[in-house]
């Protein structure tokens, strides 16, 4: 079971095909496509991006995203936009954080609430730790993601913000599937 089929159980049967098919994943698929992105003209944005391996700003950016189910709940994802490379693992919370989808994104920690709706995924930014320990709420950043479908495609439109320092960077664009295989990541 996918950390996506744990959280929204009967409810991933009413998404757009292609998300459906991206979150209920029993073998490893590698898809590509294009984006488009925007990134703040702020310094502090800009490192920000650097730092974590965010994509740089452009038009018909090549994209690859390679998605690793591991049988036993987690998937680690491997994202290319370009030459920028990141990659994470994803899970389903548990105890506390039952209902949530953890993304561990090197030190961190991002906790995202999902929300299905009649066009697709919502995910929303609900706390984030470092190193496991909790950071305090004003500090969290602002991360929203949608998810739909065009046809065959996988569509996405995330968002990112920082208080203080405000939009970082928006990519929205989409992918299909280029490759199934059984191997791991």
């Amino acid at each position: 079971m996918t950390p996506f089929q744990h959280i929204l159980g009967a409810a991933l049967n009413s998404l757009p095909v292609p998300v459906r098919a991206l979150h209920a994943l029993d073998s490893c698929i590698h898809t590509s496509g294009r984006a488009e992105i925007t990134v703040s003209a702020n310094p502090v944005a800009r490192l920000l991006c650097r730092v974590a391996g965010l994509p740089k700003p452009g038009r018909d950016v090549p994209v690859s995203v390679s998605f690793h189910p591991d049988g036993r709940g987690t998937e680690f994802w491997d994202r290319r936009f370009a030459s920028r490379r990141y990659a994470s693992v994803m899970e389903a919370g548990r105890r506390d954080d039952e209902g949530l989808l953890i993304e561990h994104f090197g030190p961190f920690e991002l906790l995202f609430r999902l929300e299905p709706g009649d066009k697709g995924l919502n995910w929303s930014l609900a706390g984030w730790r470092l190193l496991g320990l909790p950071l305090p709420g004003w500090s969290r950043p602002t991360i929203e993601c949608s998810e739909t479908g065009d046809a065959e495609r996988f569509v996405f439109d995330i968002h990112v913000a920082f208080p203080l320092v405000g939009h970082v960077v928006h990519y929205r664009g989409w992918l299909v599937p280029t490759e199934k295989t059984n191997t791991g990541p």
